[in-house]
Order: structure tokens, then sequence, then C-alpha cells
């Protein structure tokens, strides 16, 4: 028998074996969503619960795709696979979760079931996600020009933040270049910060962040520092998160024509943030960052950022914020001690 001959059967039992696979594969792909939810109108909707965040559960479909749907808008919610589930008090179960009453989760582990309101509940991630998958962020950018002034203005801004249910990881970076036609002087300001936060205790955080940042208008060439803060959660639910905390910041600050120096500092955080998923989307944040010196007594130093986004098209955005930056000692005494500014910019959040 001719190779030929022979070629033309393994032909055919290959494509049959692709064929057999693929509709294999898509086989198990259908079957394995089969998480349903139900609305509060009383529609049932099959699909993959994929996760719960800020109040907004991602949910895949077959045949209308990726749904996003508002938490507080569903009342029942079915998941064949094991789920990871954070409570807004802090406490975590690892289970499936079956048919309940309405408006609540029953968590089936292999120790028992509990019963959970959905109120309560904050997060919810599949076991096993992708690292890729943890990450949010956003990325900004504002560009102004005023004629009259002969000042131009470049403003850039990101943030990422990596989260697991009992810590995250987060990288902030702000950039704001200003040009004059005169070529009289310079304002450029920049930050970069890297944090750790961990969930320590039920209610409580613990937080370390290095921080790298520059303002020539402060007299500001470079500061580093290195600090620890540890607080309660005030508010952690599926609309809002405050928390207040408090701990201590060593840095080492080179200015403008002067020495550099060293400073230890106390320091005071307070972070809130409200969101809602009503048309258009909207997100409102408010950071503080309160420092009085222990090593220069009578200094001073204020970080405030406020920012509010509203939603355009799915992940595109609007953004105005406001940020303030006080020193009543800046490293060069001829120094302004304030800087305060406004920034308006559209983003993209991934």
């Amino acid at each position: 028998m001719s190779l030929t001959r022979l070629s033309a059967p393994l032909h055919r039992w290959a494509a049959t074996l692709c064929l057999l696979l693929l509709i294999a594969g898509t086989s198990l792909d259908a079957q394995s969503r089969t998480d349903v939810v139900t609305l509060a109108n009383g529609d049932r909707i099959t699909g993959e619960v994929v996760s719960l965040n800020r109040g907004q559960l991602e949910f895949k479909t077959d045949d209308a795709g990726t749904l996003y749907l508002e938490w507080d808008k569903l009342v029942g919610v079915i998941a064949a696979r094991q789920v990871e589930i954070v409570t807004g008090d802090g406490r975590r179960f690892l289970g499936k979760l079956g048919p309940a009453d309405p408006r609540t989760v029953n968590v089936l582990s292999p120790v028992g079931g509990v019963t959970l309101r959905m109120a309560e509940i904050t997060i919810v991630r599949q076991i096993g996600t992708s690292f890729w998958s943890r990450i949010d962020g956003s990325i900004d950018a504002g560009f102004s020009y005023t004629r009259s002034s002969g000042v131009a203005q470049l403003n850039l801004n990101s943030d990422t933040v990596y989260s697991r249910p009992a810590f995250s990881g987060r990288i902030i970076a702000s950039l704001t270049q200003t040009e004059k036609d005169d070529g009289s002087g310079r304002d450029d300001r920049g930050s970069l910060e890297i944090s750790y936060l961990h969930y320590r205790w039920t209610e409580w955080f613990v937080r370390a962040a290095g921080r790298f940042e520059t303002n020539e208008s402060l007299g500001l060439e470079l500061r580093s520092q290195l600090g620890v803060a540890v607080g309660p959660r005030l508010i952690n639910s599926n609309r809002a998160q405050v928390s207040l905390g408090g701990g201590l910041v060593v840095n080492d600050e080179r200015g403008v024509d002067v020495e550099a120096s060293q400073n230890i500092e106390a320091l005071v955080v307070f972070s809130a943030s409200y969101y809602t998923y009503d048309r258009p989307k909207t997100n409102l944040s408010l950071s503080t960052q309160y420092y009085p010196s222990l090593s220069n007594i009578g200094r001073h130093r204020l970080q405030l950022d406020a920012a509010v986004k509203r939603e355009l098209i799915k992940d595109l955005f609007v953004a105005l914020t406001l940020y303030n930056t006080f020193d009543s000692r800046p490293p060069n005494p001829a120094a302004d001690t304030n800087d305060v500014g406004v920034v308006a910019s559209i983003g993209w959040s991934y």
C-alpha cells in the first residue's frame, strides 16, 4: 500500500479528532458556566461568577458576554465553583454558593454551611484566579495652555492596585510639568508612592509605604521617605470605604541650594471613597496625609488629594482632581509654603 493511500485516512482521522476535541472543549466550557444570579424582578441569568468588587459583580455569560451587575440589585447567587468570600468586617469564607433565601448566600464547605446576608459581602473571587485578573488601575492625562499668561501645563497620573482579600499592593505616580513662554522659573512637581496594605485583623490594617517626591515651587529637589501606619477601617461596604490611621515616617530631604537633612515625623492618614454604578458611573475619593515633625518641632506638612471621576463610555472617564501640598518650613526658606492646583483630565481604567 502506498504512502499516499495511507495518508488520506490519517488526515481524516486527524480532522475528526480535532473536531471532537473542539466540540468537547466547547461543551466543557458551556457546562462550566452553570452559576445562576437572580435579579430583583425574578429573572434568572445563567453564567459564571468571576468576581465581586466595589459593589459590582462581574458575570460571564455565553449569549450576552460579560455583564457587570450591581450587587444590591441581586436577590440570589448560586456558584458551582469554589470561591473566596470576604465580608465588610474582614471575615473570610471558602466554598461553593448553594441555594438560599432571598438576599442571602449559602456558603457550602467541607466543614458545613454558613448563611450570610448579601449586604455584608464585599468581595467574591474565584479560587486560583490569575495574577493579571487581580490587577486594577487607571491612567489619565490633562493639558492646559493660557495664552494671556503664556503658561502650558501637562499632567499625568496613574494608579495600579494588586488586590487579595487579606492584602493589597499599590503604585501611584503623578507628574505635573509646567512651561512658560518667557522661560522664567519652573513649577514642576512629581511623586511616586509604593505601598503595601495588610489587613492583619478583621477591621484593622497595617500599611507600609515608600514615597519619592519633588516640588520645585516648594524648593524641594527630592524627598525620599519610608513610613508605617496602623488603624481601623471605619467603613467597608459595597458603596464606600473609610479608614483612619497613625504611624511614623523617616525621610531624607534635598532642597534647592541647601544642605540635605534627615527628619522623623509622626503620620496621620485618612482616606475615603464613594462609588456608584448608576449611569454615569461615579467615583469620589479623598486622601489626606498629615506630618507633624518630631525632629523639627513646629514644622507641619500636609498632602491632600481629592478627585471625582465620571465614566463617559466603558473604561473611559473624565476626572477633576484637586491637590494641596503644604509645608510650614520648606527645605529652602525662600520657597513657597503652599502648592494648590486643580486638574481636569481624561483617562482609561483597566
